[in-house]
């Protein structure tokens, strides 16, 4: 059971790995935000990494053949590890802090991969009912 979960989900389970590196890893290491000096980078690095996360995470519940209130009810996932990395942000390091305004964009993210996901699936499926049938 947990190998077929693992195979199933394993593209969400690497994202969430990432953004629990990222998360929890020193300010200092991620230069590219430094570097670039562009107000509020952070927050649109928050917003495109839960959006990402959201998007995949529906996708992959997608292939299970379980009800539509099942697959919504997996985003509610990284709405509360979005939640869990700001308060262990506060915790467990020293070089970053938790925010209001990056639970915010973590919201917004996954709100945004939700939407974005569902355009894809209604995108794929107008194809897979437009396509001849090669039987």
């Amino acid at each position: 059971m947990i190998y077929l979960f693992i195979k199933q989900y394993y593209k969400s389970i690497v994202i969430g790995i990432l953004i629990l590196w990222l998360s929890l890893s020193g300010s200092n290491s991620l230069v590219p935000g430094k570097m670039l000096n562009i107000p509020y980078i952070d927050k649109m690095g928050h917003f495109a990494m839960y959006a990402f996360f959201s998007g995949v995470l529906l996708l992959d519940s997608c292939r299970w053949r379980t009800s539509r209130h099942f697959r919504y009810a997996v985003l509610l996932f990284p709405l509360l590890f979005g939640a869990l990395m700001e308060i262990l942000q506060m915790t467990l390091t020293t070089s970053r802090q938790a925010e209001t305004l990056d639970l915010i964009a973590n919201i917004t993210g996954v709100s945004a991969g939700i939407l974005l996901a569902h355009i894809i699936l209604k995108i794929l499926e107008r194809f897979r009912s437009s396509a001849p049938d090669q039987t």
